[in-house]
């Protein structure tokens, strides 16, 4: 399970460095870090200090995770333009304006998670504290489980295909986004976390979504009490309502994967020292 934590702690701090980078967009800093190579880095650098250099196989899955959502823009770039004849405009354009960028970063994030946990593991250093190793598993799981969704189900390409509008997005996406949070609440109720330290721990992962959405419901909100947007006054309203569904969807599945788990899924066995007094 070493791999599936180190996944989880860079997944958890990628959530962290989101909250901060938002917080300062919003003060019109540009902070723009890349979420997979933070990963990539930090998860390597967890798998190195505890199993050593010899890791290659957990390297290499590793390096794979970090390319995941990179292929799933390529992916869905083909698709478009094979069965529907034109360029999508989802954005997969970027994937390969920058595919030299994103093979960079992940090469730098291995390299410089390999060279801080060999630091770690020659100093050893005690941690005054250390994340639950439940907890940062299930982030773990759903970070796993969300990317390889992310790869199987062309969302961004379906949705183009049935005609682009919101609720069809949304529609459409509903497996991208419960993927994830349903998949890391049943892992983590069969690892035996409580349904609080489930929902705290969706929460957490949630809330840059939530930061952003709430700049973007002021910024609407604005908008709908100026004459100008009378037009398309309806549409913002559908937008903000769609938005906030979505969220609510994203921070329920944590629960509901809980509740599925409990109902239809046996218990993992406790580890030998779990079970000690």
């Amino acid at each position: 399970m070493t791999l599936l934590y180190a996944i989880g702690v860079g997944a958890l701090t990628n959530v962290a460095v989101s909250i901060v980078g938002r917080l300062l967009r919003l003060l019109n800093v540009r902070f723009d870090p890349s979420g997979e190579s933070l990963i990539i880095g930090v998860a390597a650098a967890v798998i190195v200090a505890t199993l050593g250099i010899g890791a290659r196989r957990e390297l290499v899955r590793l390096a794979l995770l970090g390319l995941a959502v990179h292929a799933s823009l390529v992916i869905n770039r083909f698709l478009g333009v094979a069965f529907a004849g034109r360029t999508p405009d989802d954005g997969s354009r970027d994937a390969f304006s920058f595919t030299p960028l994103a093979l960079g970063l992940l090469a730098v994030g291995l390299v410089l998670g390999i060279a801080m946990g060999l630091i770690a593991r020659g100093f050893r250093p005690r941690l005054p504290w250390r994340p639950p190793e439940r907890l940062v598993r299930a982030a773990g799981f759903a970070f796993v489980v969300g990317t390889i969704a992310s790869v199987v189900w062309p969302g961004p390409f379906l949705a183009q295909v049935l005609g682009g509008a919101d609720l069809v997005t949304a529609v459409v996406s509903l497996p991208l986004i419960l993927a994830g949070p349903l998949a890391g609440g049943a892992y983590a109720s069969r690892a035996g976390v409580d349904y609080r330290g489930i929902a705290l721990l969706g929460l957490y992962v949630t809330l840059p979504i939530i930061i952003t959405l709430v700049a973007g419901t002021i910024a609407g909100v604005g908008r709908l009490n100026d004459p100008r947007f009378d037009p398309v006054a309806g549409q913002l309203r559908g937008t903000i309502v769609l938005s906030w569904f979505l969220v609510a969807m994203r921070l329920a599945g944590w629960p509901l994967g809980a509740t599925f788990a409990q109902g239809f899924l046996s218990p993992e066995p406790s580890a030998p020292a779990e079970q000690a007094p």
